[in-house]
């Protein structure tokens, strides 16, 4: 499994707050996961406990560098955009 499709399905556990990880092979399988299955909802704010109006990702846009995703933006519902930060993580046994 790729580095971007395990970063994927991480970022979309860590969003989802759940020990469940989104399914699929390849990146456009892994996005297409987390839009159907899981409910992401914006950062906590000062207008409410999800943020604004519970504001969820309609779309990522994935920064690369030589083949390694080094950030990106996603866009939230209500047209909002949130910054996407990447951390290097070690890389597991096999990869």
């Amino acid at each position: 499994m790729s580095r971007l499709i395990k970063a994927l399905k991480a970022f979309g556990k860590k969003c989802n707050s759940s020990a469940t990880e989104p399914t699929g092979k390849t990146v456009s399988e892994v996005i297409n996961s987390i839009a159907t299955n899981f409910n992401i909802t914006g950062a906590k704010g000062a207008d409410g406990k999800d943020g604004k109006d519970g504001a969820y990702i309609t779309a990522i846009a994935l920064t690369t560098e030589e083949g390694a995703v080094t950030g990106g933006t996603a866009t939230l519902s209500d047209s909002t955009e949130v910054t996407i930060t990447v951390t290097e993580a070690e890389a597991a046994a096999g990869d």
